[in-house]
């Protein structure tokens, strides 16, 4: 392999995924009847975020979309791939789908020159960032033909933390999480536009009617990456906690689900936040502004 990062860029294998191949003629329109995303936009060249909620518009697992040309391949964590597999099956009734649990593997490139049959990271088409780079997928026994440099899959989470894209339980709670605080929306994970899945009518509800009462922000402080839950402090009580982080030379950055009238406070400097003691400065990426004003329930922590 050539060490011309500059050119050829980085790749690393994307570890603990697993993933459910989704067949037949009725494919698409049954994934389209469960899950956010649209599934009618999905092509052998592209990829898609998504998720499947709760009835309550919960999150229970976010997922990665793609098309071999056959039939329609979803990328989740490995942990939730049998759990997702068993409510697929739940769903399917009589519906003439195959569903199968494929071992495969996830290989992520930035910074440089896809390989063929690559797809972009969608959430970095949707916010224009193409930093987050491309993704191959395919069978655990083939590899993608590249020039690119090994690095290690933290290195990759530190694009990602940095640029404002939650991802895994840690940001995206099973079962708690909101599709909308996430502003998984704006990542192109969820379309207003098409029918009826699993939790549209809060998604619906809370996009229409300005209900949003979180927003999932990055955060930068000094020193060493915070663990996760560590306690996110204004006027010295807590108003949140961190979820992943990433460390950047002398500062860390930090994922965290605060309301969005606390977020409003300290962006018109009328409030400080500390993490661990240590001051922290909140990073609104261009790609989440305008944020939304504070729903009419919500007031700022006291």
């Amino acid at each position: 392999m050539t060490s011309n990062n500059s050119m050829n860029g980085y790749f690393a294998v994307m570890p603990d995924r697993g993933f459910i191949r989704v067949g037949g003629d009725q494919a698409a329109p049954f994934l389209q009847s469960i899950l956010t995303t649209n599934i009618d936009h999905l092509h052998p060249t592209t990829a898609m975020a998504g998720a499947l909620l709760t009835p309550q518009g919960r999150i229970l697992v976010d997922m990665m979309l793609y098309h071999d040309g056959e039939a329609i391949i979803i990328e989740c964590r490995a942990d939730a791939v049998q759990d997702l597999f068993t409510r697929l099956r739940r769903f399917r009734l009589r519906r003439p789908v195959s569903l199968d649990i494929i071992e495969w593997h996830c290989w992520l490139f930035w910074g440089g020159a896809a390989p063929k049959d690559s797809v972009a990271d969608p959430r970095g088409t949707a916010i224009g960032n193409p930093d987050l780079g491309h993704r191959w997928v395919g069978p655990i026994d083939t590899t993608p033909a590249h020039h690119a440099t090994p690095a290690t899959i933290e290195a990759w989470h530190n694009i990602r933390i940095a640029a404002g894209v939650p991802e895994g339980p840690i940001d995206l709670v099973p079962e708690r999480a909101l599709m909308l605080e996430a502003a998984l929306d704006k990542l192109g994970a969820v379309d207003f536009g098409k029918g009826c899945y699993v939790g549209q009518e809060v998604t619906a509800r809370t996009h229409y009617r300005g209900l949003v009462k979180r927003r999932l922000m990055p955060l930068r402080v000094a020193g060493t990456a915070p663990t996760p839950n560590t306690e996110i402090v204004m006027d010295g009580r807590a108003i949140g906690t961190t979820k992943s982080s990433a460390e950047s030379g002398a500062f860390a950055v930090t994922l965290a689900a605060l309301k969005l009238s606390d977020i409003h406070r300290v962006l018109a400097g009328d409030a400080g936040l500390t993490i661990d003691g240590i001051d922290a400065s909140l990073i609104v990426p261009d790609w989440m502004l305008p944020l939304p004003s504070p729903a009419k329930t919500d007031s700022p922590s006291s």
